[in-house]
């Protein structure tokens, strides 16, 4: 569907759903929902209170599926070990070097429908723009529209445009953003003004973020580079004013981790599913083989293998290699 050039894109792929939204036929936002059970934003369910957190504020509740959530505002009068309905305000997040955050919930109305939460297809939906369900046998409009180009600067967290990069630096309290260049200051900020604001909308950058501007002595020159990311930032934000050493603030709603902390959380699992997306668009016959970093290999679960033979109709195989990088698996 060439001249499909506003809307989005969705893929229902093993393991991971994926979307991709176009403007004019330009790339402007990604989303990946992976299979990992995980309690959506939105969800609600019926917790048990497991103990306090911060007295008479804020306490920790086990949810059906035993993951924990960080429940805030206490209700009060809820003792230990009692059932508490509660609604999912973020859904966990796990970190670089295996460290997880926990799900944040808020008391639900006793009289709330239990949900499961809407799923990313849902999501979409919900936003009015056309939606294009796409399959592994048709060409692949994902590709032709820039998502492995897009996937490739989540997992670095580098952005180069003309004259300079964004390097995009997760930390536990806040994403940073550091802007680079030879450009001379002033210049080098207004280019990266736009590029921020975009890569914030494309890659669902929520919650804390602090980006560190060249250093803009003229006050002028400081309010010309936020209105440039004012112009440009589609998504619902407060921000700072650049203060004199060039750091701006911007704070938005998180409701789930960024393409970013998704990617690079679990460098071999996203090598897991980027392999099973590229085998299932192999077009050859026979059994297949997927020849992988042995950590890649302990990614690959029979479910998945499963159902790339299902989808495929070949057998599947993994091959475990020690010399082939994380990153460099492939099928034959």
């Amino acid at each position: 569907m060439a001249d499909f050039a506003n809307g989005w894109l969705f893929e229902a792929g093993i393991g991971e759903n994926r979307a991709l939204r176009l403007e004019n036929g330009e790339l402007v936002q990604i989303r990946v929902e992976r299979a990992d059970g995980s309690a959506r934003a939105g969800a609600v369910v019926d917790a048990k209170f497991t103990r306090q957190w911060v007295a008479g504020k804020s306490g920790i509740v086990t949810l059906p599926d035993g993951q924990e959530a960080l429940l805030q505002p206490l209700p009060k009068g809820l003792t230990e070990g009692a059932s508490v309905r509660v609604e999912i305000v973020r859904a966990a997040m796990a970190e670089r070097g295996g460290q997880a955050k926990r799900a944040k919930a808020r008391p639900a109305d006793i009289d709330s429908r239990l949900s499961d939460g809407p799923d990313l297809l849902t999501e979409i939906g919900a936003t009015e723009l056309p939606v294009k369900q796409v399959h592994a046998h048709e060409p692949d409009l994902f590709s032709q529209h820039g998502w492995h180009e897009a996937i490739e600067q989540t997992e670095t967290g580098r952005i180069d445009f003309e004259g300079g990069s964004l390097l995009i630096s997760l930390t536990p309290a806040m994403t940073l953003i550091d802007v680079d260049g030879p450009l001379a200051p002033f210049k080098l900020a207004k280019r990266a003004a736009k590029e921020v604001a975009l890569a914030l909308v494309r890659f669902d950058i929520g919650g804390n973020i602090g980006i560190d501007f060249p250093t803009l002595q003229a006050r002028a020159e400081r309010a010309a580079v936020t209105a440039i990311f004012d112009d440009h930032m589609t998504g619902n934000c407060e921000r700072t004013a650049i203060n004199g050493f060039g750091f701006m603030q911007v704070v938005s709603r998180k409701l789930r981790p960024s393409l970013l902390e998704i990617m690079q959380t679990s460098r071999a699992t996203s090598a897991a599913l980027k392999l099973l997306r590229q085998a299932e668009r192999d077009q050859g016959t026979g059994a297949m083989r997927l020849v992988v970093h042995p950590a890649v290999a302990n990614q690959l679960t029979s479910p998945w293998l499963e159902e790339l033979a299902k989808r495929t109709g070949r057998t599947v195989s993994v091959e475990p290699q020690g010399a082939i990088s994380i990153d460099g698996g492939s099928t034959g």
